[in-house]
């Protein structure tokens, strides 16, 4: 026995490192619920979202509400959305890179629904209604496989020493007790063992299920879907000539779910008695055969924010607006799930093959509250073209999470060292002719990240951009339908596990391209 501990002692090397948790409460996560689309409507969809200076469609209560003003009459409208994500991954690991995988996935959702009410009056305009907005959606899926032999993930589940202690029963058998959730996991599925031969020795306590240096074959699948919605009430009125004041309250709500798989397979058969074996607690050995670690979790968000601004028409054509958003405060619902499943082969010709499995599920709830957003823009409207500029001011080192207890205190202080505040801008056009429209538009997200992404001596920016193009179809007076396309594009990393050296990583190159069909019955 103290023969085969110390080949053991001497071929392993201990990390005290574990991957953080799963829950969405990480800046990261942040950014993502909070982040949205810079359009709304097929019609603004098509002018990439151009409307702080004031323009004529429902979508002024996402953009500008003070825009509701120049409706000329009352309104309903409706839009269904399609979605088509494409995610381009490479994946890097110790001295590889691996082939280009790809993810695809479609989506086909209600966009808009919207209904404004031009209020006869004898001077001036007043405007009211109400609309259900899709303002994000989170749909994209990416795929990953390659071999690795730096490391494999059992390595990130080893205990940090304050994760954990040695206890002792009345036998004199020394056992660990976990103060974290992810090495108390793996230890229960078999992907690490405690060593209780060395305690008080000076030797490592614990060892992972794969030898290091093994080559092993990874792959792994991460699916995310849902969107965020907006309720929109408001309304616009004429406070002087050509000069509108508007005001929306939002309620904003959603569901974002994120699901990972990620497995391990030794198809090589490196793990060899003489190099490596595994002691289960029954003191069976088995060589490592495969890991399989799924994940996942679902976020029900609600909130509420207010929108009001101020457009109005300089000169002959020229419209300038502003409009201050409130930051949204967010209530957050999140259910979440990890299984784990480790299985070893036969090595000493016993055929006594053997699998074991922990898991673990729960609930938990906290609140975001995200920045201020500050806009300001200008438009040319004469005739037959509308030409608009928008620049939206948002300090993301101010979005801040909150709970019944202290634990966000390390993510808040993080959010603050490590975003900065962004310029987010969009260019937009429309031209009519006859009873056609065209219109096409331009826009551009910044990465907030004051550093972006770093992983195996690359840094990845992760803004992104925006192009649009859409087309409108007057049938009749009262009658239109409008089409409209806007494609997102933004680079991206994914990394299965950390907390070891030189981590593998997924680059990724992801583009959205979403359509919008909808009509407009003017009365």
């Amino acid at each position: 026995m103290q023969a085969r501990i110390s080949i053991l002692a001497g071929v392993l090397v201990v990390c005290a490192l574990a991957p953080s948790t799963l829950l969405a409460q990480t800046a990261e996560d942040a950014l993502r619920f909070t982040e949205r689309a810079p359009a709304t409507g097929p019609r603004m969809m098509g002018m990439a979202g151009v409307g702080i200076a004031g323009i004529g469609d429902y979508g002024a209560l996402y953009a500008n509400p003070a825009g509701l003003g120049f409706v000329r009459s009352s309104v309903a409208a409706g839009s269904l959305k399609m979605l088509s994500a494409v995610d381009e991954t490479r994946y890097q690991t110790t001295g590889r890179t691996s082939p280009i995988g790809e993810g695809d996935i479609r989506a086909t959702r209600l966009g808009n629904l919207a209904y404004l009410h031009k209020v006869p009056t004898a001077r001036g305009s007043l405007v009211v209604g109400g609309a259900f907005n899709q303002i994000t959606t989170f749909d994209r899926s990416l795929m990953y496989a390659g071999p690795n032999s730096g490391s494999s993930i059992s390595d990130s589940f080893l205990p940090y020493s304050g994760e954990f202690e040695v206890v002792e029963d009345d036998d004199g058998n020394f056992s660990p007790r976990f103060f974290h959730v992810i090495p108390e996991l793996a230890y229960n599925a078999g992907a690490i063992e405690f060593l209780s031969e060395n305690v008080g020795t000076g030797g490592p306590l614990f060892y992972q299920a794969v030898v290091p240096g093994t080559t092993i074959d990874q792959t792994g699948e991460v699916l995310e879907d849902g969107r965020m919605n907006e309720l929109n009430f408001g309304g616009a009125w004429e406070a002087a000539e050509d000069v509108m004041v508007g005001l929306s309250a939002n309620f904003a709500f959603g569901t974002y779910r994120f699901n990972s798989f990620f497995a391990e397979d030794d198809t090589n058969n490196e793990n060899l008695p003489e190099d490596y074996i595994v002691i289960l607690p029954d003191r069976e050995l088995l060589g490592f055969d495969y890991l399989e670690y799924e994940q996942g979790f679902e976020s029900d968000l609600t909130g509420f924010n207010l929108r009001g601004g101020v457009a109005g028409e300089m000169v002959n054509g020229l419209r300038l607006g502003l409009v201050v958003e409130t930051p949204t405060f967010y209530q957050i619902r999140e259910d979440y799930f990890r299984d784990l499943v480790t299985g070893f082969d036969d090595v000493i010709g016993t055929n006594q093959n053997r699998v074991m499995s922990a898991g673990e599920e729960g609930e938990y709830e906290y609140r975001l509250r995200t920045p201020w957003r500050l806009g300001g823009g200008v438009a040319y409207d004469m005739g037959n073209l509308f030409v608009g500029v928008d620049a939206e001011y948002v300090d993301w080192s101010q979005m801040e999470f909150d709970a019944d207890d202290d634990s966000f205190d390390a993510t808040n202080r993080s959010i603050r060292e490590n975003l900065e505040p962004v310029w987010n801008t969009r260019l937009g056009a429309e031209y009519r002719l006859g009873n056609i429209a065209l219109r096409g538009g331009l826009a551009f997200q910044p990465d907030p990240r004051s550093t972006g992404i770093e992983s195996g001596g690359e840094t990845t920016d992760r803004g992104k951009t925006f192009l649009s193009a859409g087309v409108g179809f007057h049938f009749a007076e009262q009658f239109a339908v409008d089409i409209g396309w806007m494609q997102e594009r933004f680079d991206d990393q994914f990394v299965p596990y950390v907390d070891v050296d030189d981590p593998p990583f997924v680059e990724e190159e992801v583009v959205r391209n979403r359509f919008a069909v909808g009509f407009r019955v003017n009365f």
